[in-house]
């Protein structure tokens, strides 16, 4: 079982706010490709951050730098009865730092979701970010389900990932 590294505590607005301000590139194309705007803005993608880490009902968190600055915040939210989607946004500093606590707190929290009761927990990413997509196979154990062509607003193909209960 995964252990909460020291570095990660409840995840807060003003978090987002500041991962906002610093969102990767990769992830401003995903942003942009899901939500479907015309162009990124700090404002509307701390906005939606907010909203989803409300939604996530307790399993959100922010993993901090040595500076105590956020590096990423991430959690999981429920979007079927037993299924949970993974969310994530950091800082390229934030993941050079910190990407052996940022596993570490991704897999105690996908341990908490289980715990709750979840079969299944789920994220995507476009078929580009490919360190993304490294990650969630090789660290997190995630397993590819496909790619949904033409998904993105502008064409994007996403792909999709799972990881269930016992696995």
């Amino acid at each position: 079982m995964a252990r909460l590294p020291s570095n990660a505590i409840p995840c807060r607005p003003a978090h987002l706010l500041y991962l906002a301000e610093g969102m990767r590139p990769d992830e401003q194309a995903q942003f942009l490709a899901v939500t479907g705007m015309d162009a990124f803005s700090v404002d509307a993608a701390a906005a939606y951050l907010i909203a989803t880490a409300d939604a996530s009902q307790g399993f959100a968190i922010t993993v901090l730098t040595d500076d105590n600055l956020p590096a990423a915040a991430g959690g999981f939210q429920p979007v079927a009865p037993g299924v949970w989607s993974a969310w994530m946004v950091g800082t390229t500093e934030g993941w050079a730092q910190q990407w052996r606590s940022l596993t570490k707190a991704t897999l105690w929290l996908m341990d908490r979701v289980f715990e709750t009761g979840a079969h299944r927990v789920q994220t995507c990413a476009l078929t580009s970010r490919e360190k993304a997509i490294e990650w969630f196979e090789r660290s997190l154990g995630f397993k590819a389900e496909g790619v949904q062509r033409h998904f993105g607003i502008r064409g994007e193909d996403i792909a999709q990932f799972s990881r269930l209960r016992g696995e």
